[in-house]
């Protein structure tokens, strides 16, 4: 199963990459048809009978998934529950049910038709579960967000894992405000979206190679083009640095974390044809250093004090570096890199910086030099 979703993802990237090369459109991933970017939504009608056997159903689903979900706060469990093929089989299934994105239409000449009017008084009885839609949609992002730090796919059957990595990269990559706002059932200052518990899985799921390749593998490819486009955009916002440093600890993982070279080449390849990655990387590590500079002199000042001062971890940082490294191997890339190779300079010789992170600047500035 592997090899040949491995394999089947590698031929579509390199496909992707030479359309790219020779300024072709790329391949549409099932038909010509435009769609919303928004998702359907229920029609809030004035009445909206429910049968008892409905709701007794919905209310049997949302309290078995908010028991699995709660179990996993328990130490251990997200070990065991990573294992389990019937609670993956059936994440799988719920991650994209009932999304859809429907057609572009052209707009009506009139706000009401013909029949409309004997529309709307209640609602399809086909649609009773929109109520309790989005309760079983946050408990199972966040069952795979718990799950995904233990969570190996390659043990499983394509039919199992293919279902779950295609909804977390659409969910990672949905233009909806469904897919970016917080939660409804939330707080109203309340931060966490489908989107963020996708980057967070994602970002999990990373840690390990096997992972890595089949993430890349997955079709289709446009999935994985639209992704690398939303993690480095993640980059330029700084009101968001959990999300800053998920998605830069992502797009290390996708640079170099595949265990086949030619999946590594062609993800540096696609993740530098996508406009301002050098800069955005460039930035998120110049913002960086600056937060380590005041940190340090808040400490001094807090040390005088007797308070004690958090220390700052530079492994993001060093993914960071690692990627521009990445990025400066590719020869289409030297002329943008020469645009900031004063920058480069100014980030190797800081004091502040970590002798790894210097050093794997300094590797790119060698790489961009040359001849």
């Amino acid at each position: 199963m592997q090899t040949h979703f491995e394999s089947k993802g590698v031929r579509s990237v390199a496909e992707s990459n030479q359309n790219a090369r020779e300024g072709k459109a790329p391949p549409s991933d099932s038909s010509s048809t435009i769609l919303e970017d928004e998702l359907s939504h229920k029609d809030e009608t004035p009445l909206c009978p429910v049968y008892d056997w409905q709701d007794c159903l919905a209310k049997h689903c949302l309290c078995v998934s908010s028991i699995i979900r709660s179990l996993l706060f328990v130490p251990g469990n997200d070990a065991e529950l990573s294992k389990h093929t019937g609670l993956l089989l059936i994440l799988g299934k719920l991650l994209l049910l009932h999304h859809k994105h429907p057609e572009c239409k052209q707009a009506p000449l009139s706000s009401v038709r013909v029949g409309e009017w004997d529309q709307g008084v209640s609602c399809n009885k086909e649609e009773w579960w929109w109520d309790c839609l989005q309760v079983l949609r946050e408990n199972t992002l966040v069952t795979l967000a718990n799950i995904s730090g233990q969570l190996d796919l390659s043990p499983f059957p394509e039919s199992l894992c293919l279902p779950i990595l295609d909804g977390l990269l659409h969910w990672a990559v949905c233009p909806s405000a469904e897919a970016q706002d917080p939660f409804p059932v939330l707080e109203p200052n309340a931060v966490l979206s489908p989107q963020r518990l996708v980057l967070e899985t994602l970002s999990k799921l990373s840690t390990q190679d096997s992972n890595m390749d089949l993430i890349l593998a997955a079709p289709p490819v446009s999935h994985l083009e639209r992704l690398y486009s939303a993690l480095l955009r993640f980059l330029c916002d700084r009101k968001n640095p959990v999300c800053r440093e998920m998605a830069v600890v992502l797009l290390a993982s996708l640079a170099l974390g595949a265990s086949l070279a030619l999946e590594a080449s062609l993800a540096v390849s696609m993740i530098a044809a996508q406009k301002g990655s050098v800069g955005n990387l460039l930035g998120f590590l110049e913002d960086y250093l600056a937060s380590m500079q005041c940190q340090q002199s808040q400490a001094s000042l807090m040390h005088m004090q007797n308070a004690p001062c958090e220390p700052m971890s530079v492994d993001v940082m060093h993914r960071a570096a690692r990627v521009l490294l990445a990025l400066a191997k590719v020869d289409e890339n030297r002329s943008e890199f020469m645009l900031y190779e004063s920058r480069l300079l100014d980030i190797s010789v800081l004091p502040v910086v970590d002798s790894l992170v210097s050093q794997v600047i300094c590797d790119a500035l060698f790489l961009i030099v040359q001849p």
